[in-house]
This record gives C-alpha cells, structure tokens and sequence, in this order.
C-alpha cells in the first residue's frame, strides 16, 4: 500500500518475535498442533476468564464446530441476524439446520428483539447473535430470553475479542463463543478461529469434532465414536498468535482512542452518524462503522483523496443462495447500501485521521 493512502485495516505482525516462537516448533519438527497451540489455548483462556478454549482453522470452522456440538441438525431451525457477514448463515447450512432471518436495529446493528421474537418455532433451538464490530449491548437480555424459550445461545463474535459486557468478556454468555483470526482483526493468525465454552462436555465433543471424531492422540489407540472433521490447528499459526497476545492491551487501547478521535471530530447529523459503541460497559471498537444516506457518493469521495474504507455487507435474504422477501426487514432495507467501514488500523495517527474527518465533514458540508 503507498505510504500516502489511509488503509481500513492493515494487520501488524512482528516478524522477528514471530519468527523467533515458530522456530522452536520447527527444531522439535512439529509444525501441526502441539505444544506451541496448547499454550496459546492456556494463554487465551485466562484472557477471556473462560474454562475452555479449542483453536481451530477458521472463524467459519468455529461456528459449524459449536452448532454441531450441541447437536444443531437437519429439520432445526437457527436463528441468524439479517445483516451479518455470510460465514454465520453458511456454518448454519453446513449442518443441515434451516437458516432462520432476523432484522437487526438501526441503532447498534444488533438483532432486533421484535423481529427474533416472531421468528421463533417449535423447531427453533439456536440463536447465533453477531457482535458487529464489537458491540454487545443486548446479549444480556438474549440469554434470559433464550434460556426462558429453552434455546441455546452460540456467540458469534468474531469481531469482538477482548470485548465486554459490564465485566464480562463477549462469547462467554452462551453455551459457546466463536472467534475469528483473520488478518483484519485484533490478532491474527493468517487464517484461524477460536471456540471458547465453560461446559466440559461441549469442549470434549469439539475436541473430537475438529480431529475426524477421535477420542485419544496418535500414540494410543484410537476410538472414532462419531464422524468428524479434520478443523486442526498448527504450532505455525500458534507461534504468530502468541506473539500477537504480547500486543493485545496496547492495540485495545489503540483502537478505544481512535474512536473518541471519530466521535470528537466528525460533525453528525441524521444523514451522517456513527454507529456508537458503549466505552463504559466495556465494549471494544475493532471497526468504525459510519451510517451515510449516500455511503457510495462518501465511499468513493474519500477514495479520491486516499482514503480507503469498506463497504458493509449485503443483506443476507438479499443474497441469492438465501434469497426471500424483504417485506419482514424494513430495517435492513433502510441501511442497505448506507453503511461503511472507516479506516481503523492500529497505527493510525491523529494527523491522518483529523485529515479523514476533516473531508468527511466537508463532505456533509456539501452533499448533506
């Protein structure tokens, strides 16, 4: 990327120290899942406060592991926020179970509780909340109710690591907290994700899920007592991912800066609005997401001058592989195609972001 372009989100990787933790995996002439992973695993736990951590090969894997380790099948339905990247609907279908759509609000971009309450059936036996950029303001409130109607709860917050409700970390109030390692979130692995429980018989039953359903290791004998996958992690990928965790409290102060900055500097009103975050109960921004009544004409005014953002995603019942109505999702329909992402990479500098607020006040000044 040329020095003068202001990038959505650029991974920062240590080479040396990196480099440095993988060697010792390739002296021992173990590069697959070993020592180095299981110490990554330990280290996670205590930072998410969880019982539990099983590392797998996507953020994606981590998703179809947990449904399937409570036993999420085909004739069930699961119960997907609307706007959300397509890997949550996708882990869904790869277990047979019915995608089942709700709307999400305008203010947080989180499901909406009267538009997930009409949804649910007999048949309904998961809900999978999607922690937008970070956000978890309702997973309080969607425990009690999904514990009251008898359905399971698997987090899916990939975007929110180290994230928080009221002292709690996001992806530890369900039955299961699914976590994605690519290289746009706040560590990375390359590719790579995490399933984080505090239930010993749902992580025993990924534990076996992700290595083609053995119970046992290479070095005894081994009992394959249901069909599984091969999910595995590799001490390449743990080597990096530890030496990412010595950066974790510097990056997350990081990006709760960057976000004052965006709420200090850029000048709202109703046609151009953050979508805010909770600093106080603990939320974490890993994106910066900006409500625009023309996004495109803001995303590409921006572009000119340097600076790169991203689209948010399209609805998913707009999508053709989950195509249907979208006379039940008039708030998805009101922030199609209004919502983008603004440069959020941790060596951000103030000078560069007054610059992005600055032309996007001048831009409100002229089009809003």
């Amino acid at each position: 990327m040329k020095k003068d372009i202001i990038g959505f989100t650029i991974p920062e990787i240590n080479s040396n120290d990196a480099l440095e933790i993988i060697r010792k995996s390739l002296v021992k002439n173990f590069p697959n899942e070993g020592m180095l992973s299981q110490e990554f695993e330990k280290k996670l736990k205590k930072l998410l406060k969880v019982k539990y951590v099983v590392t797998t090969t996507s953020g994606t894997a981590a998703l179809f592991l947990a449904l399937k380790a409570i036993n999420i099948k085909k004739g069930d339905e699961v119960i997907v926020p609307n706007i959300t990247f397509p890997a949550t609907a996708n882990a869904v279908n790869m277990t047979g179970a019915k995608v089942v759509l709700a709307d999400v609000s305008k203010k947080t971009l989180l499901l909406d509780f009267s538009s997930l309450k009409k949804k649910i059936t007999k048949k309904t036996k998961a809900i999978i909340p999607v922690h937008i950029s970070g956000r978890g303001s309702n997973i309080r409130d969607l425990c009690v109710f999904a514990k009251k109607n008898k359905i399971k709860i698997v987090e899916d917050a990939a975007e929110a690591l180290g994230s928080k409700n009221n002292g709690k970390f996001l992806g530890s109030f369900g039955v299961c907290g699914c976590f994605s390692l690519a290289p746009n979130k706040i560590i990375t692995t390359g590719q790579g994700g995490l399933v984080v429980t505090n239930y010993k018989n749902i992580y025993k039953k990924i534990k076996q899920l992700k290595d083609q359903g053995r119970s046992g290791t290479s070095h005894t004998i081994n009992n394959y007592s249901f069909r599984g996958y091969n999910f595995k992690f590799t001490d390449l990928q743990a080597g990096l991912g530890l030496s990412q965790l010595k950066e974790f409290h510097n990056r997350s102060s990081k990006l709760k800066k960057i976000y004052k900055n965006y709420e200090k500097l850029i000048k709202e009103n109703d046609k151009l609005k953050l979508i805010g975050f909770n600093i106080k109960i603990g939320e974490l921004p890993l994106w910066i997401d900006l409500y625009c009544s023309k996004a495109d004409k803001l995303f590409n005014y921006l572009k000119r001058k340097g600076i790169n953002c991203r689209y948010f995603w399209t609805p998913i019942n707009q999508m053709s592989v989950y195509k249907m109505s979208s006379k039940n999702f008039s708030n998805s329909n009101f922030l199609k195609n209004k919502l983008i992402w603004l440069p959020s990479p941790f060596n951000l500098k103030i000078k560069e972001q007054m610059k992005v607020c600055s032309l996007i006040n001048n831009f409100i000044e002229q089009n809003l």
